[in-house]
């Protein structure tokens, strides 16, 4: 990074149970501002009145419970055909990136890196928003084993919805910087701690060796 004058906005994907949160959790300990598209869509669903009419006529009634988005029926109906993925990313990422621009450009009047997680990132087109995306990727049996674990989703569900998505070797073509997330946590920490240090020094990286791997 130039000095310190540089704003950069790094744009952090990968599919579930990679270790995507935890690598954002882990830069907000360090003081980083990290933002979640998955949080600012949940609320934007329920409290933005349009939203809300254009999700309950597309995929039914169903989608709210007492108020609150049903996130288990809307996401076992979604995640069954890419063609209603596609179709509920085109109703919320709209109004998620333009809400999200106007609080990543707040956050960098104080910060020199924002974080931005995202698991459709690049699904969503969103990638010419940050100046590098970082994918934390790992084999899918382990992000399969580590979706079990969390609790509330079956094997077979987390392999549908991995199905759904763009294909890790895809993902990697399109990232800057890839992260193998198939160890420890500790492991993973240091594998952060080295893209943060290769982030300060970026001009010394030549473009024709993205993507690259840590």
């Amino acid at each position: 990074m130039q000095s310190q004058n540089r704003k950069l906005k790094i744009g952090i994907t990968g599919g579930l149970g990679s270790g995507k949160t935890s690598a954002s959790r882990f830069f907000i300990k360090l003081g980083y501002p990290v933002f979640f598209a998955d949080e600012i869509a949940k609320s934007m669903m329920v409290n933005d009145p349009s939203l809300v009419a254009k999700i309950t006529q597309e995929f039914g009634s169903e989608s709210y419970k007492e108020g609150t988005l049903n996130t288990v029926f809307l996401g076992q109906k979604v995640f069954s055909s890419p063609g209603l993925v596609e179709k509920l990313n085109s109703i919320v990422h709209p109004a998620v990136v333009k809400n999200s621009t106007r609080i990543m450009a707040e956050a960098l009047q104080s910060s020199d890196i924002v974080f931005y997680e995202a698991a459709l990132l690049m699904e969503a087109g969103m990638m010419e928003r940050f100046d590098y995306i970082l994918l934390i990727t790992a084999d899918e049996e382990i992000r399969v084993e580590r979706g079990i674990k969390r609790g509330g989703i079956s094997g077979d569900e987390i392999r549908r919805r991995i199905k759904s998505q763009l294909s890790e070797q895809e993902k990697i073509t399109r990232s800057h910087f890839v992260i193998k997330n198939n160890s420890s946590l500790d492991d993973l920490h240091t594998k952060l701690i080295q893209f943060l240090t290769l982030l300060k020094s970026i001009e010394k990286i030549n473009i024709s060796e993205f993507p690259f791997f840590i």
